[in-house]
């Protein structure tokens, strides 16, 4: 037996990519509408982490990144008019008992 052999597994690992959930594509659209007129380094960086994001859950958990940079770039009352203009979106792909307003 080579030591190749010994740490590699017998069957490669194959590439398995699941299409995301029905809704989570427009729920993704949204929060990036909300990021729209906002702009710098940060708010790219949460575009990105939005853009990979896999599930409905990781977005709901991206709400408090697209919540921060929108009340840096405007103010806190904005932000919070934004997110909470969200949640009937995430009633579409998430349990209700997970929703809360900010």
């Amino acid at each position: 037996m080579t030591a190749r052999s010994t740490w590699l597994p017998s069957h490669p690992f194959e590439w398995q990519f699941r299409a995301p959930a029905a809704g989570v594509d427009a729920v993704r659209q949204r929060l990036l509408a909300v990021l729209e007129d906002c702009e710098g380094f940060d708010v790219d960086r949460v575009r990105w982490r939005l853009h990979t994001a896999e599930c409905a859950e990781e977005l709901w958990l991206l709400r408090d990144a697209v919540f921060q940079a929108v009340s840096t770039q405007h103010c806190q009352a904005q932000a919070v008019q934004r997110i909470n203009g969200l949640v009937p979106f995430f009633r579409e792909v998430l349990p209700a008992r997970l929703l809360t307003r900010v």
